[in-house]
């Protein structure tokens, strides 16, 4: 295996390619690649973190400004056949230290109860869970969680 990190600070269509087949790996109901574009569209700081195997993505993180202090980690995943080897951590880190590096104070993100393993990761790299919001018909939370960037 052959691991390289790549940063995307634009959205083109192949990057939106890239993390839709992703999102279609990884989860039960990936985002269609309109709601990506229109979503990313409107953004500011966008950042795209991939991981590839040779020139195979296999893993993703995409985040952007929430506000001037707060940077929102919005969708990440990485392939199920190249989980539990650090990607997503990787991933993570990246995406922190260039929020960091552009003066914001905190990272937050929401994760569902049924993602264990991301919740997981999160709490191990100094999340706190902030609260929760469970919608209506839902049979999972989607957990609120913050990190301090200083």
């Amino acid at each position: 295996m052959k691991l390289s990190y790549k940063s995307f600070k634009k959205v083109t269509p192949e990057v939106l390619n890239h993390i839709k087949s992703l999102e279609e790996e990884i989860f039960p109901t990936p985002h269609s690649l309109e709601k990506l574009e229109s979503e990313l569209s409107s953004k500011f700081n966008i950042s795209i973190f991939m991981a590839f195997n040779e020139s195979t993505p296999i893993g993703f993180k995409v985040g952007f400004e929430r506000s001037k202090r707060i940077y929102y980690s919005w969708i990440g995943g990485v392939s199920p056949i190249f989980r539990k080897q650090g990607i997503a951590e990787k991933l993570m880190e990246l995406q922190h230290e260039m929020a960091k590096e552009l003066g914001y104070k905190i990272v937050c993100t929401q994760t569902d109860n049924s993602f264990k393993p991301m919740l997981i990761l999160n709490l191990k790299h100094g999340f706190d869970i902030k609260g929760c919001i469970q919608s209506t018909g839902d049979d999972y939370l989607t957990l609120i969680l913050e990190k301090s960037l200083s």
